[in-house]
């Protein structure tokens, strides 16, 4: 291979996918090294719940931007960036090939399309007075201020945060300005596969000790609050042990269906990107992916 000065490789696809096992074999195989591009495994012990690789797994490859953080400390999309871009650049002035795999599809785009983030601050009134309001009314108060381009599916807190930002007179989206050449690859499955293997993964962590992690890390101290914010296995997990379900049955059922659910969310979010190359996960998704890689770090 030739320099890889300013390449980047990321790994991106739906939950359940084999992410994490895709990148770590081209890792050993490049000699590479991971930046984990996921909000909720920058947590010290989140480790089932967020799909953290083991222990053996982080021997094999060196995995960043994992365990950075305690419990209950915030964490944002620029925060990311910003160690993100850290260490990219410090992989790729070892003269190794970094590879950014996850997780977190806007953390992934902030960095693969450059945002340049603005930080118009929190307004805390303005957030009140829009907390009741429906995306269509977020979406005509957008449009006072000159934004109707919004594509697809998003989230009112996302509208929200949106009108605070034009608020404060600052654009509504980020602009972006690239600061690597970026192979993109995508792995994903048809919906009858993918949540079978979505089954599959959730039975093999309750029965590894998902619930019991949570209980574990209410007793560490986490908040109800943080454990609600953290995403589905976390927030569905705390209300079973808080007792709002009739049953192990409920919990499981009701999880699996908002783990698929968010899947879906996931390949309308991905079908965005234009640059993705996705793998065949009929074929044997290794090989592809380093024909793929080697004929872009050659150019």
């Amino acid at each position: 291979m030739k320099s890889q000065k300013n390449k980047l490789v990321s790994i991106v696809g739906t939950t359940a996918s084999g992410k994490s096992s895709l990148g770590i074999e081209l890792a050993e195989h490049y000699g590479s090294e991971i930046i984990s591009a996921d909000s909720r495994q920058v947590y010290r012990h989140l480790d089932l719940g967020t799909g953290k690789v083991t222990p053996e797994e982080m021997a094999r490859v060196r995995h960043r931007l994992i365990d950075i953080l305690d419990l209950n400390e915030p964490f944002s999309m620029a925060e990311f960036q910003t160690l993100a871009y850290r260490e990219i650049d410090e992989v790729i002035a070892m003269g190794k090939l970094p590879l950014l795999v996850g997780g977190t599809g806007l953390y992934t785009r902030s960095v693969v399309e450059g945002y340049n983030l603005v930080d118009a601050p929190p307004n805390d009134r303005l957030r009140a007075e829009l907390a009741d309001k429906g995306g269509e009314e977020l979406r005509e108060i957008l449009a006072g201020y000159g934004v109707t381009d919004i594509d697809g599916e998003v989230s009112e807190r996302r509208l929200i945060r949106m009108i605070e930002k034009c608020a404060a007179g600052f654009p509504a989206e980020n602009e972006s300005c690239p600061r690597y050449d970026v192979l993109q690859l995508g792995i994903t499955y048809d919906r009858q596969t993918l949540y079978r293997r979505i089954s599959e993964r959730l039975d093999a962590r309750i029965k590894a000790g998902m619930i019991e992690e949570v209980e574990n890390v209410l007793r560490l101290g986490a908040t109800p609050e943080f454990l609600e914010k953290l995403g589905l296995e976390y927030r569905y997990t705390y209300r079973y042990i808080a007792g709002k379900y009739s049953g192990f049955d409920e919990y499981r059922s009701e999880l699996y269906k908002e783990i698929c659910h968010f899947a879906k969310r996931q390949m309308t979010w991905f079908r965005k990107e234009k640059n993705i190359v996705w793998l065949d996960t009929e074929g044997n998704l290794f090989d592809q992916a380093k024909k793929l890689i080697d004929n872009f770090t050659e150019d």
